[in-house]
């Protein structure tokens, strides 16, 4: 079993409560199942701190109030309250990839309010995106390197992780569980990954039950840009990164961000920030 994890030096076995800060990240981790054949938890009286558990991928079985298991897939994240028996259970045929994080605070209840969060139900919506991962990755990484501030950190990453729950949140009437938006999310998450490459949308479709009109509509109701539009944003902000950040020539960011003709990129650029590259590397730098 693959296992990364960090905690901070107040978190305990039956978790950490504080009653003094608004917000702490107690501990973070992540497995991935490709050793054992099974993992199930139980704790009857839960910690005295939260939990959140994403599904990257994969499923697991979660056994809420007593009842018989809901099977949740990827997308999914489950939220447990101080107190609150946990039980659940992951299988290796599945797969799964999960990610857990531990937190504690006067202003947790709070928090989720304000980012529009349900906190009565245990699970939550969340669909797929590699900023989840992300989230996780680096709240680990912070607490396992405790640098200074490093809580502080953690908690910003955590309201992070709110602030894209709570936006998720807004689109529920149009994209359900139940609904085909995996197949928009997982579209917008390869152009976020794949962005530095030669993408032909068409040749992508082809790989969905989806027709181009029904993909193209909505991806554009989902993101309120054609595909086209948002890899060219994508591309277009680490671009100005890049130019904001390095010393790399204008032919060489060209390359790096997916264009191997550096004129056509000025061209681009230009049309867009009104501004050359050049010009926006001189005027940011002041």
């Amino acid at each position: 079993m693959y296992l990364s994890y960090a905690n901070s030096p107040n978190d305990r076995a039956e978790g950490y409560c504080s009653k003094t800060n608004v917000l702490e990240i107690n501990s973070c981790g992540t497995y991935k199942l490709n050793t054992k054949s099974e993992l199930p938890t139980s704790r009857s009286n839960g910690r005295i701190d939260y939990q959140f558990i994403y599904l990257a991928s994969g499923k697991g079985y979660f056994y809420f109030n007593g009842k018989k298991a809901t099977v949740l897939e990827a997308g999914h994240m489950v939220l447990y309250h101080p107190g609150e028996a946990q039980k659940y259970i992951y299988y290796g045929k599945d797969k799964p990839e999960i990610y857990w994080m531990h937190f504690t605070g006067t202003g947790v209840e709070s928090l989720f309010t304000m980012h529009g969060i349900d906190s009565a139900s245990n699970v939550i919506y969340s669909g797929i995106h590699p900023d989840y991962i992300h989230i996780f990755k680096m709240i680990i990484w912070e607490l396992q390197s405790q640098k200074e501030f490093y809580q502080e950190a953690a908690c910003l990453y955590f309201k992070q992780l709110l602030i894209m729950l709570g936006r998720f949140g807004h689109k529920d009437s149009l994209f359900t569980p139940n609904a085909p938006s995996l197949e928009i999310e997982q579209a917008t998450s390869y152009l976020r990954e794949h962005y530095q490459e030669t993408i032909h949308i068409e040749n992508y479709i082809e790989n969905l039950c989806l027709s181009n009109s029904s993909f193209y509509r909505k991806f554009k109701l989902y993101t309120g840009q054609t595909p086209l539009q948002y890899l060219l944003d994508i591309r277009l902000s680490n671009a100005k990164k890049l130019l904001e950040t390095t010393d790399y020539s204008i032919g060489e960011i060209a390359l790096i961000v997916g264009y191997d003709n550096a004129l056509y990129f000025s061209r681009l650029f230009h049309k867009h920030e009104g501004i050359a590259p050049k010009e926006y590397r001189i005027k940011i730098r002041g």
